[in-house]
């Protein structure tokens, strides 16, 4: 017999009668001694003359109670022993479709439709505003300019214009300035000063500075400061002339300058400034011309000083 003391001790473990004390040296001694002098069980049987018949499960409770390990480890299958594993891949699954289909079945946005932003100046003064991009309009009295696309998004920045404006445009030379559909001709710019008239009478653009194209259907024309453009509509051309910048915008600061210019255009002016009255000229002043200032705000000024300038009533008002 190897090591009758670990024999002894071992006896007596399966019987449950191991002091703590034996207890502790009974397992110290497992674990320091060799392998071959751990006593076989039938020896330690064979020194107990009572029947000590163990069955596979006390074995195993026993040798686990010893060694912290299972002397016959249970075959679990693979879906018991692979449970976390199946668990986390299941999850991981589960939200890879859910990505997938909320991708895939994502209700479709409807783009938020831009409306258009409109400015009017029904006052007898002149009207300033400043759009998003910083370009700044001085509006006449009656105009009215219409913004039709979002600065922020779109390639183009477009705005329409009724009667006469006009238009410090902030420079951006990824994004045009277009004035369109407005008079007889479109305008485009990328940053500039000009004055814009558009009117059933006539449409007409001065530089101030910059330069900028101007477009009847397939016709272009490239405008330079000092430059007036009109477009004939009889002879299907653009009309280009050197003009004085200054009296052409004289308007901005509230007065209308006119240099020689004939009496009959300086009321037609007038009525498109004042569309509530009627002016008429007398006949016999048709072809004179005036030069001088006109307050744009007060109609009735304006007329006292023509009248005065000719010395009799030439204009009147139904």
């Amino acid at each position: 017999m190897k090591d009758p003391k670990l024999a002894a001790l071992y006896k007596k473990y399966l019987h449950g009668e191991l002091t703590p004390q034996e207890n502790t040296i009974f397992l110290d001694l497992l674990t320091s001694c060799d392998e071959e002098d751990l006593p076989a069980l039938e020896e330690v049987i064979g020194m107990d003359d009572s029947i000590c018949d163990l069955d596979e499960t006390a074995s195993d409770h026993i040798f686990y109670a010893i060694t912290g390990t299972e002397l016959n480890p249970t075959i679990q299958p693979i879906w018991k022993r692979s449970k976390g594993v199946i668990a986390i891949a299941a999850t991981v699954l589960f939200v890879g479709f859910a990505f997938l289909f909320s991708l895939v079945f994502k209700p479709i946005q409807n783009e938020v439709k831009f409306t258009s932003i409109q400015y009017y100046n029904p006052t007898k003064f002149v009207k300033r505003v400043i759009l998003k991009d910083g370009t700044q309009i001085s509006l006449r009295q009656g105009a009215k300019v219409s913004v039709l696309s979002n600065f922020e998004t779109d390639s183009i920045r477009r705005v329409k214009l009724s009667g006469e404006a006009f238009f410090e445009v902030a420079k951006n030379p990824y994004k045009a300035f277009v004035v369109v559909n407005s008079g007889d001709f479109d305008v485009r710019v990328l940053g500039t000063a000009f004055n814009l008239t558009c009117s059933p009478q006539q449409s007409r653009l001065v530089l101030n500075h910059g330069k900028v194209q101007v477009k009847h259907r397939e016709q272009h024309a490239i405008i330079h400061p000092g430059q007036q453009v009109n477009y004939d509509l009889r002879h299907k051309q653009f009309n280009v002339t050197v003009v004085d910048t200054v009296i052409a915008s004289n308007w901005k600061s509230d007065f209308l300058s006119f240099n020689q210019v004939p009496l009959s255009q300086i009321v037609n002016d007038l009525n498109n400034l004042y569309p509530d009255y009627k002016l008429e000229l007398i006949d016999s002043f048709q072809t004179e011309s005036f030069t001088g200032y006109l307050p744009a705000s007060d109609l009735e000024k304006s007329l006292k000083i023509l009248n005065t300038a000719f010395n009799q009533t030439i204009i009147h008002k139904k």
